[in-house]
């Protein structure tokens, strides 16, 4: 009899899934991702260009880069924001990643990105509506995207 159940709360499941599909999955916000000048971009995901340079965030990359597909990217911040940015200033769709702190989180994060060129890379952290910025410059000899 346990079978049946399980087979049916699975049939009902996969049907709910099926019918709400949208419900069920993270929406994807397109206007982030755009083919935008790096300008453009900063003002259509942060409302502003106008970025603090800070030395309380450290972006680490390597200076050059031989594999442009996949070029590892640390930023590390002692700014209790709540939401952190990554922007590619030469990339096609300069923002390459987005995420919200919870309650003042201490930022770190390891990601590998991918670059369409030699360039800046900018992380941007968001504390009570400021922006406050660092940048590393990454040469890559092989292009990408």
């Amino acid at each position: 009899m346990k079978r049946r159940a399980f087979i049916e709360r699975s049939a009902a499941i996969a049907l709910l899934a099926f019918l709400r599909p949208a419900d069920l999955m993270a929406t994807w916000n397109g206007r982030n991702f755009q083919q935008v000048p790096l300008e453009k971009a900063l003002i259509d995901v942060l409302g502003t260009k106008d970025l603090v340079r800070t030395g309380r965030i450290t972006v680490t990359a390597p200076a050059a880069a031989s594999d442009a597909t996949s070029v590892p990217v640390e930023i590390n911040s002692d700014i209790k924001g709540d939401a952190i940015y990554l922007f590619v200033e030469k990339n096609v769709t300069p923002l390459v990643f987005s995420c919200s702190l919870h309650e003042g989180a201490l930022a770190y994060f390891s990601l590998n990105v991918k670059m369409k060129e030699s360039s800046l890379l900018y992380a941007v952290v968001r504390e009570n509506g400021k922006y406050y910025m660092a940048s590393a410059q990454v040469n890559v000899s092989a292009e990408a995207c």
